[in-house]
C-alpha cells in the first residue's frame, strides 16, 4: 500500500473532471452545448455554504454537504444545456443536428490546441504568485495567457474557416453543408477560448465559484433563451451556431468581470506586468498532450461515425450519448468534496479512513447514478422521442452507452483518488490506453454497424479507463470499491425497476413522452427509496442523508434570505 508522500496543498487543481488532466470519459455530449470541454463545471462545495461549526463536521458530513451543493449547480447546468440541445434538435432535424453536433466536435479539438494547455499554467501560477503577494507576476500570468491562446485561436480560425473544404472532401458525399457549418464554428472559436479562459483564470485565486457560475448558469441559460429566439425567427443551423459563439461571448465577458472583481489591478497600467514565460510554457505544454487524449476520448466515436455516416446517424447518436451522460451528474456532485478530503487525509497517512470513504462515496455514487439508469433504460424510447421524429433509433446506443457510463459511476471516483495521493500519471495512461482502445473500436466497428458501433466505441473507451484507475487504485493504494452493501442498492433498483416497466405496460398517462418519463419514473425513483429504506440504512448511510438534508434546508433559508 503506498502512502508516501505529502500532498502538495499549495498548488490549485482545477476543479474539473477530468482531475488535472485525468480524464473519466464524460464530455462528449456535454461538450456539444452543455459543457464545453476543458471548460470547469462544478461547483466548489469548499467555496459555498459553509460556517464557523463545519470544520468540526466528519468527513461523512462534509462529503453530503459538498454533494448536496454541488448537485444543485450541476443539476441546473446539466437540465439548462439538455433542454437547449432538445430545443435545437427539434429545430434542425435529425440530419441538420448530425451537422451541428459534428461541427461542435471539430471546434471542441481545435479549442484544445488554442489553449496550449495553458488552462492548468494559470491555475497554478496565479496561486503561487498569489500567495507570494506578486501583483506583477499575477496580472502578467493572466495576461499572457488570455492574450497568447486568443492570439492562437484567431490563427487557427483563419486556417479551419479555408480549410473547411479540405475536410468536407473527406465526408461522404451526402455533406456538402458541413463546409458553412465549420466556416460558421470559425468565428465561434475565439469566443470559446476567451471564455474558457477567463473561467480558468478565476479559479488561481482558489475558488471555482465564479467558473461554476460561467458553466453552469450564465452559458447555457444565454444559449437556451438564444435558441428560442431562434425559433421565433426562423433560424436554421447557422443561426443556432451564431447563438452558441454569442453566449459564448457574453459569458466570457462575465467571466472577465468576475476576473476582475478578484483581482482589481487586471486592468490597471499603473501595476506592472511581469511575464514568465518559460514556467508557464513548462507546466502547459506537457498537460496541452494530456488533454489531446482526452479529446479523443470523447469525440472519436462521433468524428469516426462522420467520417462515415455524416448528418442524421451523428445526431442521433449524439442525443444518446448526452443523454446516457447524464449518470455522471452524480460523480460531479461527489468529485469537489471528496479531492480535498483524500488529500488531506493522504497527508496524515490515514490509510483506513481513505479506505472506508472511498468504498462509502462510491456506493452512494452508484446508487445514484443507478436511479438515472434504471430511468433511462425503462423508458429509453420515449426519452429518445424527446428530441424529435426519427431520434428512436438511437435506442439501443442510449442503453449501451449508458450501462457504460452506470460502470464509470460504480468505480467511484477513482481518478480522485489516484490525482490526491501522487499517482495522477497512473490515471494519465488509463486515459491514454483508453483513447487509443475506442479510435480503434470505433474504426474497426463503424464502417461496418454505423451508428451500433459508435457507440460499443465509446463504451469500450469509458469501460477501459474506468478499469485502468480502478486497477490501479487497487494496485497502489490497496482499495476497492465494492463490498456486500452494493447488494441493497443492486437489487432495490431492479425491483422499482421491474414494478415501473409492469404499469408502464398497463397504464397510459396522457400527453405522451414526456408526461410518461416524468410520473412513471418519479414512481420508479419513490419505490426505489421506499425499498432502501425498508432493507435497512448503514451508519454513514444514516449520517450522510442527515447531512445532506441539513445542507438542503439551509440553502433554501439562504434562498430565501
Amino acid at each position: 500500500m503506498t502512502t508516501e508522500g505529502n500532498s502538495r496543498s499549495g498548488e490549485s487543481v482545477p476543479d474539473k473532471e477530468p482531475e488535472a488532466g485525468v480524464g473519466q470519459h464524460d464530455h462528449p455530449p456535454d461538450a456539444a452545448g452543455d459543457a464545453p470541454s476543458g471548460v470547469p463545471g462544478a461547483v466548489a462545495p469548499e467555496v459555498l455554504g459553509r460556517d464557523e461549526n463545519d470544520k468540526d463536521d466528519t468527513n461523512v458530513a462534509k462529503v453530503a454537504r459538498g454533494a448536496g451543493i454541488s448537485t444543485a449547480g450541476q443539476g441546473i447546468g446539466r437540465v439548462l444545456g439538455y433542454v437547449a440541445q432538445v430545443a435545437v434538435a427539434r429545430l434542425l432535424g435529425r440530419e441538420l443536428y448530425g451537422f451541428f453536433t459534428l461541427g461542435v466536435a471539430v471546434v471542441n479539438g481545435v479549442h484544445i490546441l488554442s489553449r496550449f494547455g495553458m488552462e492548468n499554467g494559470v491555475v497554478r501560477y496565479v496561486a503561487h504568485y498569489r500567495e507570494e503577494g506578486d501583483l506583477a507576476r499575477v496580472r502578467g500570468t493572466i495576461l499572457q495567457v488570455l492574450l497568447v491562446t486568443l492570439g492562437i485561436s484567431l490563427a487557427l480560425s483563419v486556417v479551419m474557416f479555408f480549410g473547411a473544404d479540405l475536410i468536407v472532401e473527406r465526408l461522404p458525399k451526402d455533406a456538402p453543408y458541413m463546409g458553412t457549418v465549420l466556416r460558421a464554428f470559425a468565428f465561434v472559436l475565439p469566443f470559446f477560448v476567451f471564455m474558457s479562459m477567463t473561467a480558468w483564470a478565476t479559479q488561481g485565486f482558489q475558488t471555482v465559484t465564479y467558473a461554476a457560475y460561467i458553466q453552469q448558469l450564465i452559458r447555457p441559460g444565454l444559449f437556451l433563451a438564444l435558441v428560442g429566439g431562434c425559433y421565433l425567427l426562423g433560424a436554421s443551423t447557422v443561426g443556432v451556431i451564431a447563438a452558441y459563439g454569442i453566449a459564448m461571448f457574453l459569458a466570457g465577458l462575465a467571466g472577465l468581470y468576475y476576473l476582475r472583481k478578484l483581482f482589481p489591478p487586471l486592468f490597471d497600467r499603473r501595476t506592472p506586468a511581469i511575464f514568465e514565460t518559460r514556467s508557464l510554457f513548462g507546466v502547459s505544454v506537457p498537460m496541452s498532450i494530456a488533454q489531446g487524449a482526452q479529446y479523443l476520448n470523447n469525440w472519436s466515436a462521433i468524428l469516426i461515425l462522420g467520417a462515415f455516416a455524416a448528418g442524421g446517424p451523428v445526431g442521433i447518436f449524439n442525443a444518446a450519448a448526452r443523454t446516457a451522460t447524464f449518470l455522471t451528474v452524480v460523480r460531479f456532485a461527489f468529485s469537489g468534496i471528496f479531492s480535498p478530503i483524500i488529500s488531506g487525509l493522504h497527508a496524515r497517512q490515514d490509510t483506513e479512513e481513505m479506505g472506508r470513504l472511498y468504498k462509502d462515496v462510491s456506493r452512494w455514487i452508484f446508487t445514484g447514478a443507478f436511479v438515472l439508469f434504471l430511468v433511462i433504460v425503462v423508458f429509453a424510447p420515449e426519452v429518445m422521442a424527446v428530441f424529435g421524429e426519427g431520434f428512436d433509433e438511437g435506442v439501443t446506443a442510449l442503453i449501451i452507452v449508458a450501462v457504460a457510463q452506470l460502470y464509470s459511476s460504480s468505480v467511484g471516483p477513482a481518478p480522485r483518488m489516484l490525482a490526491m495521493t501522487e499517482n495522477q500519471n497512473l490515471a494519465m495512461i488509463a486515459t491514454a490506453i483508453a483513447a487509443a482502445t475506442g479510435v480503434v473500436a470505433s474504426l474497426i466497428l463503424v464502417p461496418r454497424f454505423g451508428l451500433l458501433g459508435a457507440a460499443i466505441g465509446m463504451a469500450t473507451a469509458i469501460i477501459t479507463e474506468n478499469t485502468g484507475t480502478m486497477s490501479a487504485v487497487k494496485w497502489r493504494l490497496g482499495y476497492w470499491p465494492f463490498n456486500f452493501a452494493w447488494l441493497k442498492p443492486l437489487f432495490a433498483g431492479l425491483m422499482a425497476a421491474a414494478a415501473t416497466y409492469l404499469l408502464k405496460l398497463v397504464l397510459t398517462i396522457p400527453g405522451g413522452a414526456i408526461p410518461t418519463v416524468f410520473v412513471l419514473g418519479g414512481f420508479l425513483g419513490l419505490a426505489f427509496l421506499g425499498l432502501l429504506w425498508l432493507f435497512g440504512l448503514s451508519e454513514t448511510d444514516k449520517e450522510f442523508l442527515g447531512a445532506f438534508r441539513d445542507a438542503g434546508q439551509r440553502l433554501l433559508r439562504r434562498g430565501r434570505g
